[in-house]
């Protein structure tokens, strides 16, 4: 059980009997909630339940919670509390608390900070589902980064993930595509081309022009019809694209074609459903759906009055699909562009009997590339981008991992080439390696001196006194930050925020590089001192804590810890 866990558990007690003493009902809602103080001065955790409880007993805040405290039992955990503003209960958790956090470290491994919360529940996540009209650049890479990592998220609290990318393989955007591929290919054959206003100007269509004729001969590359090469075209770029995503660990399950949901009637099957549930009804020639009985803030129309689809049906079908196929919770991450039709999605949904919370849209921001002072503009019908490859092959798959998720997805973000490049501590991926690296370093160092790290019952024997010796606040800070990854990865899963996790590494990074800076000037802040083993052994197994943590971290972003830089 993880610090955060434990500490909730007793302030719950206390809360049992300070109402029992009182002879109050628990009011229904009544929690002892915790959480992390903005300044950290003030403790490792607070708590506003005398804030609530003031309001049922008639008493001041403050005074409540000198009352409460006399029911928490803090032993082993606590180390201090105090009572703070309006009646803010503050907790410092005890040195030999954060201490046994390095066994918890070292018996979990590579498995510490992760749960199995969500064991039993099935979850889709949907990402990236750009439709196949050109190689994915820094835009798409956004959506592909932010989706891959909240399944690994949710894979880390214990959730059975699907990965899934859903994709238009008809409508105008693939016609513009397969058009462009014909006047291609009649371009490299020599016959005269007129370009329409609407195509594709990359020059990645040259090649897949080029490829064709090389496969098939000029003459049977030819005066083919539209769907041809619309096929051609979209099975080619998908190749590049699912190309690009193995070079960043992005993998997909499933392959969901548009078309599919249409083939198998599923469309029509969804508005039958919606029809005997009472959510749908005829009016003015077109099928309405009752979006305002389950929050939406319109009704929206599904079947205009020509008896065609409005864009909103097929995305209705395809989340009804996703339920049919035995998904407990869906997740869909999408552009701003797409945030309008998010409420009518969720009272879809429930209409059709699946609870609202069931249904996760992340919505990210685009992404503003500045590349040597110049903002530059994203286009795939003009062929003016830096597509994911070149990011990867230029910056390396950690470093756009780790740019991509570092920002909140409903931030607006402009991606720095320049400072991605950039191998000093400014760079904040680098910097959190680094730490990483410096651990191991330490380690290889102290073996040098012969002085090398015995593990974590060579640290302290058969009692916890070595460890002990980890008192400074610099040291309690670390080993409090360490004992967070738990909290830190649940966090994170529970909000579908990636950055979260990438908050909590530049926070354990500048603790511990601030740590070892302080060495430098001051000796008795070494990590390595031979003349004192017991501190050593004790402060190797801080360091070995550390670089576990820092592994396990980068690992649920799916980036791999440096040994060396």
């Amino acid at each position: 059980m993880d610090l955060k866990t434990e500490l909730t558990r007793r302030l719950d007690e206390a809360l049992g009997k300070y109402l029992q003493a009182e002879g109050a009902d628990r009011p229904e809602g009544l929690a002892a909630g915790i959480e992390v103080p903005r300044n950290r001065e003030h403790g490792d955790y607070a708590t506003n339940v005398a804030m609530q409880l003031a309001r049922l007993v008639k008493r001041s805040p403050r005074q409540v919670a000198q009352e409460f405290l006399t029911h928490f039992d803090g032993a082993g955990l606590v180390g201090e509390t105090s009572i703070d503003g309006p009646g803010f209960i503050n907790f410092r958790l005890a040195a030999d608390a954060t201490a046994a956090v390095l066994r918890r470290i070292v018996s979990e491994g590579a498995e510490f900070g992760k749960s199995r919360r969500g064991a039993g529940t099935r979850v889709l996540v949907e990402f990236v589902s750009a439709n196949p009209t050109g190689p994915l650049h820094i835009g798409h890479a956004r959506n592909a980064v932010v989706g891959d990592t909240v399944a690994r998220l949710y894979e880390a609290v214990g959730y059975d993930v699907s990965r899934e990318y859903y994709y238009n393989n008809a409508g105008v955007q693939m016609r513009v595509l397969g058009t462009t591929l014909r006047l291609r290919v009649d371009e490299l054959v020599g016959r005269p081309v007129e370009w329409p206003e609407s195509y594709y100007r990359g020059s990645y269509m040259i090649d897949i022009a080029r490829r064709l004729i090389d496969e098939v001969g000029a003459d049977q590359a030819v005066d083919r019809d539209d769907d041809f090469y619309t096929k051609y075209a979209a099975g080619e770029i998908i190749k590049t694209i699912e190309a690009d995503l193995e070079a960043m660990d992005i993998g997909f399950d499933n392959w969901f074609l548009e078309s599919g949901i249409y083939e198998r009637g599923e469309v029509e099957r969804t508005l039958d459903e919606m029809r005997a549930r009472g959510a749908i009804y005829e009016e003015d020639g077109a099928v309405w759906f009752r979006a305002t009985q389950f929050g939406d803030t319109r009704d929206r129309v599904v079947v205009k009055g020509d008896g065609t689809y409005t864009y909103l049906t097929p995305d209705i079908a395809y989340n009804q699909d996703k339920y049919g196929r035995g998904y407990d919770e869906v997740v869909t991450v999408l552009g701003a562009d797409h945030h309008g039709q998010v409420p009518s999605l969720l009272a879809a949904a429930e209409a059709l009997g699946h609870p609202k919370e069931t249904l996760h849209y992340v919505i990210y921001q685009m992404v503003t590339l500045l590349k040597d002072g110049v903002a530059l503009k994203l286009s795939t019908r003009s062929g003016e981008f830096i597509t994911f490859k070149e990011m990867i092959d230029e910056l390396g798959a950690g470093v756009v991992r780790y740019f991509f998720s570092m920002r909140s997805p409903d931030a607006q973000m402009t991606f720095d080439w320049g400072l991605a490049k950039d191998t000093s501590m400014d760079n904040p991926v680098y910097y959190v390696q680094y730490a990483h690296a410096r651990c191991c370093s330490l380690m290889k160092k102290a073996q040098e001196e012969g002085c090398p790290y015995g593990g974590i019952d060579a640290a302290d024997g058969t009692s916890r006194a070595d460890l002990a010796l980890l008192a400074l606040p610099a040291e309690q800070a670390i080993l409090r930050a360490l004992g967070r990854l738990p909290e830190a990865i649940d966090t994170a899963a529970r909000e579908l925020a990636p950055h979260q996790v990438c908050n909590y590494l530049q926070e354990v990074a500048q603790l511990f590089h601030n740590f070892f800076t302080q060495g430098n000037n001051d000796p008795s802040l070494r990590i390595i001192q031979t003349d004192k083993p017991a501190l050593t052994q004790a402060r190797l197994a801080m360091i070995d804590a550390l670089r576990t943590v820092l592994a396990n971290a980068l690992a649920v972003l799916g980036i791999e810890a440096m040994d060396r830089m």
